[in-house]
């Protein structure tokens, strides 16, 4: 393993275990390992995997927000389930993305 690996696991295992303890501090190291891991990828030629790390990112920086602007520590964020509209909406979207990157990962790898 790499020096750029083993930093991406440590920051891996920090933010579980501050996951575990419910501290909002398991956000930035979420961060921190989902960019070793697209930067990894990317070397690798795996930009899929890559691209994935980019979403995983995004969602980090938006549990972050929202963990946040309910008071972070101890408190709770309230877990819901989506409307049906919601659910396919995204179903649509998920389907219209996995085509299209489909294709230009086929085109351009």
């Amino acid at each position: 393993m790499n020096p750029l690996e083993l930093a991406a696991v440590a920051f891996g295992l920090a933010n579980i275990t501050l996951l575990m303890r419910r501290s909002i501090w398991n956000f930035p190291f979420g961060i921190a390992m989902v960019a070793l891991y697209a930067v990894i990828f990317f070397r690798a030629r795996l930009y899929a995997e890559a691209g994935l790390q980019v979403f995983f990112a995004i969602v980090q920086v938006y549990g972050w927000m929202l963990w946040a602007r309910a008071g972070g520590g101890e408190q709770k964020v309230p877990v819901r389930w989506l409307a049906w509209g919601s659910r396919l909406a995204w179903l649509v979207a998920i389907a219209v993305m996995t085509f299209g990157l489909g294709t230009l990962l086929s085109e351009y790898s």
